[in-house]
């Protein structure tokens, strides 16, 4: 049976209104799985500098939806791997602010899920293709329900992020993050490394140090956060084609890990606009691949993320722009999920508005 995604179209629409549409999207995803207690509603604020993450108006127009309903919202994000403000719940929060995610703005109290230093978590087993347990965030033992409000673009390591990874790692501390990440650490190319110490200053977990002139990494410490590889200026570190595959079939796991761990399924949003070539975590400014394609609701993280996805290869002229600007497909965590029971591929795309 297709899973059913609902598609609010932006195309020949002059002024499409979000409010409106979000509205429309929840509606019918909720006649399917109702709201109840207290809702997650899961969001990435934004890496410091990044202009195309999803706005605080848009995340209001949820938090209002789900007031309504009689339902108590609590917006929530968790801390990231890497360096930087968003690194700890404290800082996170000052940036959160900034950016005007905020009691003030979204009428709903703003928290970080997995506790001041990112470890604030429980393990859960499960029966994953590469993982057997993995530490998810505190904040999903009290929610009720969940609303995983995703902004779609694309990943230097993983194709695209979209409802999946907002899962995998969005839910996830930094212990489940790493068991993630681990998949594809670094290699050091010998004969293109100068020495320049900038990939060790930059590593948050002293991984990765100079000897001998040349860089060398302490697998046993290192994250696969990928910092160092980000900041290498002579691109003497690199990751293989396998890691970044193994990555995609462990966000599936973590996927798998945090749907367990909730008293009931979430429900998805999928905002396909501001589609920029890789993800909020870059605090820079990135041009859209596409014009903004429009807002998507469904039951299903699989059917909401390949629907997004086809969206996208169609606006850009029937190719993948993830695959053609970074050399890599988002495929392998579509099949993975699949393959898992987190969803179906096969979809229905129901127009409304």
């Amino acid at each position: 049976m297709r899973a059913k995604v609902y598609f609010y179209d932006f195309k020949g629409k002059t002024m499409p209104s979000v409010e409106e549409a979000l509205e429309k999207l929840l509606d019918r995803v909720v006649e399917e799985r109702p709201l109840k207690g207290i809702v997650g509603i899961k969001v990435h604020m934004g890496e410091e500098g990044n202009v195309t993450h999803l706005r605080p108006e848009f995340v209001r127009c949820v938090v209002d939806y789900v007031r309504e309903k009689g339902c108590e919202p609590v917006v929530f994000d968790t801390t990231s791997l890497y360096s930087g403000p968003r690194n700890n719940a404290v800082s996170y929060l000052n940036l959160a602010a900034k950016k005007g995610f905020n009691y003030a703005s979204l009428g709903a109290p703003v928290v970080v899920g997995d506790g001041i230093r990112g470890t604030s978590g429980f393990t859960v087993r499960i029966k994953g293709l590469e993982l057997e347990e993995v530490e998810v965030a505190d904040i999903l033992r009290d929610l009720d329900s969940m609303i995983v409000f995703s902004h779609f673009k694309g990943h230097v390591s993983t194709g695209f992020g979209g409802a999946i990874k907002n899962l995998a790692m969005g839910c996830t501390t930094k212990r489940g993050k790493a068991a993630q990440h681990r998949a594809h650490m670094p290699t050091v190319v010998e004969e293109s490394c100068q020495g320049c110490g900038l990939c060790s200053e930059r590593c948050s977990y002293s991984a990765i140090k100079v000897e001998g002139g040349k860089a060398r990494v302490d697998y046993g410490s290192c994250t696969g956060c990928l910092e160092c590889y980000f900041a290498c200026p002579n691109r003497a570190l690199r990751i293989s084609a396998q890691g970044i595959e193994k990555l995609q079939v462990r966000l599936a796991d973590a996927a798998l890990a945090v749907l367990e761990a909730l008293k009931s399924k979430p429900i998805y949003l999928n905002a396909v606009i501001n589609v920029t070539p890789r993800c909020d975590c870059l605090g820079c400014v990135m041009r859209p691949v596409v014009e903004d394609v429009g807002l998507l609701s469904s039951v299903d993280p699989v059917a909401i993320d390949q629907a997004s996805m086809d969206l996208v290869v169609e606006a850009f002229g029937g190719r993948d722009p993830f695959l053609e600007l970074n050399g890599v497909s988002g495929e392998r965590q579509l099949e993975a999920a699949e393959r898992l029971g987190l969803g179906s591929r096969a979809y229905e795309l129901v127009k409304v508005g």
